[in-house]
């Protein structure tokens, strides 16, 4: 499983959900809400992933502080969580 496909998955276990699967990238949704989100690349031989990768990251951190949902999303990425 590549870093994108790690991240749709911990974003899903910690209550994010599709919104807009596309190729190469899939758009998710905050838990409780339906609305659209970044995407999260899928496709790690795309010219973007690395970028694309970090930058959803980037808005995880920086989301940490508004909802334990980023947070636990983060830990199950970088597997601190079980």
């Amino acid at each position: 499983m590549n870093d994108g496909l790690r991240m749709v998955a911990a974003l899903e276990a910690a209550g994010f959900t599709v919104y807009a699967p596309r190729r190469g990238a899939v758009r998710m949704a905050r838990p409780g809400t339906d609305e659209g989100w970044w995407p999260v690349p899928t496709d790690p031989t795309a010219p973007e992933f690395a970028e694309m990768l970090a930058k959803v990251r980037r808005v995880l951190l920086e989301d940490v502080a508004h909802g334990e949902a980023a947070r636990t999303a983060l830990a199950l990425y970088d597997g601190e969580a079980s």
